[in-house]
């Protein structure tokens, strides 16, 4: 876990621990002043690192590897160096302010972030907001790849400092493509991979003069080293030299100046034999043995809330919930005392959220563990739990999602559970899966329920995807054919969001057999709706419609309103796919009227979409825009970019072809500068449809730059009919400004993209057009050839 925590030493000077590493300032220097970078506060001094720093600096020079693995055992200053080395590369000019720190822990019990969650991270960080976030993995990466080709084209360098990462899957897919940009790790482990290349650098303990330097600089203007110097090279040597523990033991030493050195030596050496590591998961014994005496030192109440806080499984806690766990109001004094011990971090700073470092959260659950009767923990673990599910269940409702919203006296307002709901949803992720694998399966199916609702909605559906797994594996486990039902149903429907539909239908099929055999008719209609996803997303749309029939059966002979609703759109769509557009009309406006009746006004809109589409399609062209531009309004105050994005886009279209090409670039120019403020890949397609709207105008150099521009994002990433278009359009302003040349290899190269893409008829007509350019060296006026749908 990426954490600063801070022990203040006499005379000023100051021990910073960040990631669980050392950082030792010299008294009165202090820190240099934060810069204004996505990484930690550098240090003023690293002690015992000087080579180590030089080597990782010239590997992230020009010409240097594009991946470098900084290797070595828990504690022993991995990311004080890590966050050194980018300092120092910032100081030298090379990557200015796009230098960013991904704490990945990937040594924390839950696992830490999986790859497609680093990857998620990072386009955070890059300024993505989680509700313009695109839809699967897949999507995820394209994004970070796009937004670092970007910043390769504009001659830029980025630097990423992934810490703690504890496979190579949860880092491959950060690796930038092409030489500019650098990633550079740290890990306890060497990572080595087929297909994985990197630059490993492995950190050993420190030598026995730089730990003893290590205690001294805690202990500045402090008789006592100079006094006692062989109990301070035993101290060194008690702890391993392991930079953590020495920066623990310095800790003590300096805020007890009466406390002689050779004592403490003493209580480091009663009981303990040759310090060892233990790659497996434990403390090793020389951090416990620190961790033992700075826990000794702790009142009552503060040890008691240090080890009540592991309840939470959460990468951080709340004031709130710390206050909870420890049945206690007004905890931030006690809490601020065990940032002091260097036990606990505020991060950020007067945020209200509480980190542990990955060794310290160990060491405190073996204490809690040890005094659970005393401190109650089983009562505490279910007090936590419950408050985890109202107060999720309560978010659920304030925002409608499966229905009306929920308001009055003491709910909060949509914005503020959806706030909420953002803040502690890594903290409801872990839980879920702390519910499952102790015991407490009917706990974390709940909870999962009501968290899905929101992840499923609000685009994390890579969550999604881990809780509906971890419930589902639980309910296996557990024996009990009612929550296995309801587990699976879940998780089916999480893997058909994530495209994986023929594992979907499986455990669907399951569900649905045990659904049938309680039975339990409504389950029986939502594995059904969610099989009929499935099924469609696999192609085979005769099962789909089957399958979504029988849904809508049961629901409407249990008079279920709501849940007539999803059965209903996903006919619509199977016949819009097949070409049935006056049924895919009707089923879209049974659904819409339906989710309007019950007031979800999320599906409501969603699918106002795909009604509009199809009325177009059908001819109803003045119905379509408005119910369009209904959607549009509806999204906007749900705060849905990415949808009104896409919506835009739609009505662009539309107005395009209903002869109103002002209204319609008015509309596409608001969903470009959506799409490019999210840092989202589509703005380089509504880019290419500006570039059109432009040459429709006659506005023919404004056409060309931006067709130009969509043409170059496009290439890195862009699909290959996107791709086409951006070279259809750029010919076009070529042969109108006269450059023929120019133009006739630009349709030759639009031509190609088609054939790649499977619309044979596109590159036909792109073909014949620079064979007439060849042939009559004048150009064709400004036309749309070829036309997208578009939902």
């Amino acid at each position: 876990m990426a954490a600063e925590q801070r022990a203040r030493a006499v005379g000023n000077a100051r021990i910073t621990q960040v990631g669980g590493d050392h950082i030792t300032y010299a008294a009165g220097a202090g820190p240099a002043p934060p810069a204004a970078l996505g990484i930690p506060e550098g240090p003023a001094v690293l002690v015992g690192r000087d080579g180590a720093l030089e080597e990782l600096v010239a590997l992230l020079a020009e010409g240097g590897p594009t991946v470098a693995v900084v290797t070595g055992l828990a504690g022993v200053g991995k990311s004080a160096l890590a966050v050194a080395t980018a300092h120092r590369a910032v100081e030298l000019g090379w990557f200015g302010d796009r230098v960013f720190f991904l704490p990945l822990r990937g040594y924390a019990p839950d696992g830490g972030l999986s790859g497609p969650q680093a990857v998620q991270e990072m386009l955070r960080l890059l300024g993505v907001r989680d509700a313009d976030m695109p839809g699967s993995p897949e999507a995820w990466a394209a994004l970070y790849r796009a937004r670092l080709a970007g910043f390769a084209r504009a001659g830029q360098r980025v630097l990423v400092v992934a810490d703690d990462a504890g496979s190579v899957a949860q880092i491959r897919d950060l690796v930038p493509a092409g030489p500019a940009h650098r990633l550079l790790v740290t890990s306890r482990h060497r990572l080595v991979a087929p297909g994985f290349a990197a630059r490993l650098v492995g950190l050993e303990e420190l030598e026995a003069a730089p730990a003893v330097e290590l205690l001294s600089a805690a202990l500045s203007d402090d008789p006592r080293p100079s006094r006692e110097p062989e109990a301070l090279t035993e101290v060194a040597e008690r702890c391993g030299r392991l930079p953590l523990a020495l920066t623990v033991a310095g800790a003590l030493l300096a805020g007890d100046p009466g406390l002689p050195v050779r004592e403490l030596a003493s209580r480091l050496a009663v009981g303990l034999e040759a310090l060892t590591f233990d790659y497996g998961g434990e403390v090793p014994v020389g951090v416990r043995a620190a961790f033992d005496l700075s826990y000794a030192r702790l009142p009552a109440g503060q040890a008691r809330l240090l080890r009540l806080l592991t309840v939470n499984p959460g990468p951080d806690c709340s004031t709130a919930h710390a206050e909870l766990l420890a049945g206690a109001q007004d905890l931030r004094p006690q809490l601020a005392a065990l940032v002091r011990a260097s036990l606990l971090t505020e991060q950020p700073v007067g945020s209200g959220r509480w980190r542990m470092h990955d060794l310290v959260r160990l060491y405190a659950r073996e204490r809690g563990e040890e005094n659970a009767r005393e401190d109650g923990r089983e009562g505490v673990i279910d007090a936590f739990l419950t408050r985890l599910r109202h107060d999720t269940a309560e978010g659920r409702a304030a925002l409608g999602l499966d229905g009306r919203p929920v308001a009055g006296q003491g709910v909060p307002s949509a914005a503020e559970a959806l706030g909420r709901l953002e803040a502690e949803r890594a903290v409801a992720v872990a839980a879920v899966g702390f519910a499952a694998d102790t015991g407490r399966v009917g706990e974390a199916l709940m909870l999962s329920i009501d968290l899905c609702a929101y992840l499923k909605l609000y685009g994390n559906r890579q969550d999604e995807l881990v809780v509906t797994r971890k419930v589902a594996q639980a309910a296996r486990r557990a024996g009990s054919p009612e929550f296995l039902a309801v587990a699976l149903s879940n998780y089916g429907s999480a893997l058909t969001d994530q495209q994986q539909p023929a594992e979907a239908v499986e455990q669907l099929t399951e569900a649905l057999a045990l659904f049938r055999a309680f039975p339990f008719r409504e389950g029986e209609g939502l594995a059904l709706t969610e099989l009929g996803a499935a099924y469609a997303g696999m192609q085979r749309l005769q099962e789909a419609r089957d399958a979504n029939e029988r849904a809508l059966r049961i629901f409407r002979e249990l008079g279920n309103l709501h849940s007539q609703g999803p059965p209903l759109a996903r006919l619509g769509e199977i016949h819009y796919k097949t070409g049935n557009l006056d049924a895919a009309v009707d089923a879209f406006r049974q659904a819409v009227a339906l989710m309007r009746r019950t007031g979800d006004r999320h599906r409501e809109a969603t699918w106002s979409g795909s009604l509009a589409t199809a009325l177009w399609e059908a001819g109803q062209r003045q119905e379509s825009l408005a119910v369009r531009e209904r959607a549009l309004e509806t999204l906007r105050q749900l705060g849905h970019r990415t949808k009104v994005a896409w919506t835009l886009t739609g009505l662009a279209s539309s107005l395009l072809d209903a002869g109103e090409p002002q209204e319609a670039f008015v509309r596409m120019e608001e969903a470009y500068t959506l799409f490019r403020d999210a840092g989202d890949p589509r703005a380089a397609s509504a880019l290419s449809d500006l570039g059109l709207l432009h040459l429709k105008a006659g506005r023919v150099r404004e056409g060309l730059e931006s067709a130009q521009r969509a043409r170059a994002l496009l290439a890195d990433a862009g699909e290959p009919d996107d791709q086409a278009r951006a070279a259809q359009r750029t010919a076009i302003g070529l042969s109108l400004l006269g450059r023929t040349g120019e133009a006739v290899e630009a349709f030759e190269r639009a031509a190609e993209r088609f054939r790649e893409a499977g619309l044979p008829q596109d590159a036909a007509e792109c073909r014949e057009l620079a064979a007439a350019l060849r042939e009559e060296a004048s150009p064709p006026g400004p036309r749309r050839p070829g036309r997208r749908g578009r939902k």
